[in-house]
């Protein structure tokens, strides 16, 4: 019996005991029925499955050809410790490198579909690759406070028309004599994820967070078309600010939003402008058919997307904050998600960063693995023409950093407007 065999053997075991559970409900993995291979170097071994149930593990690669599964060097398998565990970041990082030696197995469609259960064996026999019992290895998070007493929450919503469309947002109906902050959400979801913000700055600065079109509450455009371009996606911001009246506005975003910012100051009259999360250049080709699984009739990316979203959440995250922003991918729309990973996979505005003059303040969770600590110093050298720019790193948080830790973000976006 080779390595990878015993090693599969050991996991059939976990699954068996108490890891079956998360395997098979968490990451979904009580729909696969089939074989799962892993390579590791020169040896192979296949675990086969029957409604998430772990039946057999075998030597080598099935017969009739590998079903699904995940093929690495000694070298890579030996990185899974480094990288979280995260068949994401691990990808990630490799791709980050230039470095060959691991890839997925099987046909796309099919991995697409079962992307978060192999993403788990991977996980879990990376454990006992290294001796190590699963989840020892994970730092301490954020302990979750007692829930707060029940009663009203001032946020309060309002829908204003937008080229004919209605556009959703909602205000903390913060002082009026003071700066007003545009909030723009992540890809895929909407501004529930600003409430944490409202709440804590609610007595200092009036927010607005707009679900974009498609997204949220708010209407999609006609044809039930959505926006794919950073172009257009600008301007419908630009047209849902000038529609509530506000100007001179501090603009704030996440990710892709986060990006956006960027934009809106080298072609709008903004105050100043906050990334958290972004970066001026995005530009990917997006493998493995992440985009058009998005919208296939046989994926769902409400699934399809679960460990890719928990991948990016920072290490210290507190559990409730983890449960809101996985909440948060079972609400995506697969069209609407689609359309923003097109714009993001196309977003290059690093060559006119010298045209923005306003503030900047550039806000980086440095466990988040899709915008490294080095994209967020490289954004902020091009800004070349910018004379109050900083960058606020912050260990432990991750992609969804408004969420993740709206109370830091808070601290620093006071700071910062009161720099203005």
């Amino acid at each position: 019996m080779n390595a990878v065999v015993q090693r599969l053997e050991a996991v059939k075991a976990l699954l068996d005991g108490a890891e079956g559970v998360r395997f098979r409900e968490t990451y979904y993995g009580k729909f696969f029925s089939g074989a799962m291979t892993i390579i590791d170097n020169e040896d192979s071994g296949t675990l086969i499955f029957k409604n998430g149930i772990a039946v057999e593990a075998v030597a080598g690669e099935p017969v009739t050809g590998v079903d699904v599964g995940l093929w690495g060097t000694a070298e890579c398998w030996d990185l899974w410790g480094k990288y979280r565990r995260s068949l994401t970041i691990v990808s990630q990082q490799l791709r980050r490198e230039n470095r060959a030696g691991f890839r997925i197995l099987g046909e796309t469609l099919r991995f697409r579909q079962n992307n978060n259960a192999v993403a788990q064996l991977g996980r879990l026999y990376s454990y006992v690759r290294d001796g190590v019992e699963p989840g020892s290895d994970l730092p301490s998070r954020d302990p979750v406070p007692p829930t707060p007493r029940d009663g009203p929450v001032g946020i309060r919503g309002l829908y204003v028309r937008v080229n004919g469309i209605k556009i959703y947002c909602e205000t903390n109906d913060g002082p009026d004599d003071q700066a007003t902050v545009i909030a723009l959400h992540t890809a895929g979801r909407e501004n529930r994820q600003y409430h944490g913000l409202m709440e804590v700055l609610a007595d200092r600065y009036r927010l607005i967070s707009i679900d974009m079109p498609g997204h949220g509450k708010s209407w999609p455009l006609p044809g039930n078309t959505v926006i794919d371009n950073y172009r257009q996606y600008g301007q419908w911001v630009w047209d849902v600010i000038t529609a509530l009246g506000v100007q001179n506005p501090i603009v704030i975003g996440c990710s892709m939003a986060g990006g956006i910012t960027f934009h809106l100051a080298q072609n709008y009259p903004v105050r100043a402008i906050v990334c958290m999360q972004g970066s001026d250049n995005t530009e990917d080709d997006m493998v493995n058919g992440v985009l058009e699984g998005l919208f296939h009739p046989h994926i769902s990316p409400q699934h399809s997307h679960y460990e890719f979203s928990e991948s990016l959440i920072g290490t210290r995250t507190r559990q409730d904050r983890i449960d809101f922003i996985n909440w948060g991918v079972l609400c995506e729309i697969g069209k609407v998600k689609q359309g923003d990973l097109t714009e993001t996979s196309t977003f290059n505005v690093s060559d006119r960063m010298d045209e923005v003059t306003c503030p900047v303040m550039i806000i980086e969770g440095i466990d988040d693995q899709a915008y490294t600590p080095e994209m967020a110093e490289e954004c902020l050298s091009r800004l070349t023409n910018c004379d109050n720019k900083r960058l606020k790193l912050l260990e432990g948080y991750g992609h969804f950093i408004i969420v993740e830790n709206p109370e830091i973000v808070g601290k620093h976006l006071d700071e910062f407007i009161r720099s203005l």
